[in-house]
């Protein structure tokens, strides 16, 4: 069963991706710092599915060079 935690923190990444597409890294660093904040508090649990992962997954492939 997925907890509360893990839908609040799906949510903030779903809002995190939506304001990287567009344009608006401001709110992506405030939805990026809770998803930090979320994940520490349950950094000692070994679970395949972090949304901060994803996160950090996400800006790693949007810094990729673009290809003219």
């Amino acid at each position: 069963m997925i907890s509360e935690t893990e839908v609040l923190e799906r949510d903030i990444l779903r809002v995190f991706i939506h304001a990287c597409r567009q344009n608006r890294p401001d709110i992506a660093d405030f939805m990026l710092t809770a998803l930090e904040k979320l994940d520490s508090e349950h950094a000692n649990t070994a679970t395949h599915n972090r949304p901060l992962i994803d996160a950090y997954q996400n800006l790693a492939g949007s810094c990729e060079p673009r290809k003219s």
